[in-house]
């Protein structure tokens, strides 16, 4: 996995900071003697919310529409816990899906596309974990999964299989302190097969997972750039 050094503070936090400390310097000269009340701190769903790529970060041609992954009728499962099969192999099937990795103080999901490449849809999936939590996942759960499944895996929830052929290795994007990238098809029982490309990218305790699926796509990685690129510099 490759490492890289990112750092800064969250909008978010910025904002909180500067709001609560004019409040709390205004109490403080209108009332002599009294003490700042403490800092409050945003709680770790809104922390991912404000964090989260979104349309005004990516510019002309780019859309971003919310996206739940446990709605829906058509949902292969609500969480990894409905998931069955080799479990090592468990959390790629859950990142493929837009779950998160492990088990994340919070996350939410986006699905990106491009004006250039209809069809193309990237799901962007970002997570928040306790201190020191979020490089366990990526270092023992992403890392175990995918030394033992690279060639290939089935799982089932909720009735439906899939069946992931092998996939290979791709180039790490130069993006937050651990990241790793993959290709793979996966088949659908009864139904077709499709390709994914997953990228993986640690940023101190948040995981994005984008997962991008979509001919146009597979023909052309460097779509994922942008989305990337855009969602790197909103994480500390």
């Amino acid at each position: 996995m490759k490492r890289t050094t990112a750092a800064g503070m969250s909008l978010l936090t910025i904002a909180a900071v500067i709001s609560l400390a004019g409040c709390s310097a205004t109490a403080t000269e209108s009332m002599p003697g009294a003490t700042a009340s403490p800092k409050r701190q945003p709680t770790p769903a809104q922390r991912v919310t404000a964090l989260l790529v979104a349309r005004a970060d990516l510019g002309t041609g780019w859309s971003v529409r919310e996206f739940d992954p446990t709605k829906g009728k058509s949902v292969f499962a609500r969480s990894a816990r409905e998931i069955t099969g080799d479990g090592p192999c468990i959390p790629l099937a859950a990142m493929t899906h837009q779950l998160p990795l492990g088990r994340p103080q919070a996350f939410l999901s986006r699905v990106v596309s491009t004006e250039e490449a209809p069809g193309t849809r990237i799901y962007v999936t970002l997570a928040t974990y306790d201190q020191g939590m979020a490089m366990t996942a990526m270092d023992t759960l992403l890392g175990d999964a995918v030394q033992g499944c690279s060639l290939g895996f089935t799982v089932k929830a909720n009735g439906h299989g899939e069946l992931y052929y092998p996939f290979e290795p791709e180039e790490t994007p130069d993006a937050g302190d651990e990241a790793l990238a993959y290709r793979g098809m996966i088949t659908e029982k009864g139904g077709g097969s499709r390709p994914i490309r997953t990228t993986v990218v640690r940023h101190g305790d948040e995981i994005a997972v984008y997962t991008a699926v979509g001919g146009a796509y597979i023909a052309r990685p460097a779509l994922l750039t942008p989305v990337i690129e855009a969602q790197d510099a909103k994480l500390p």
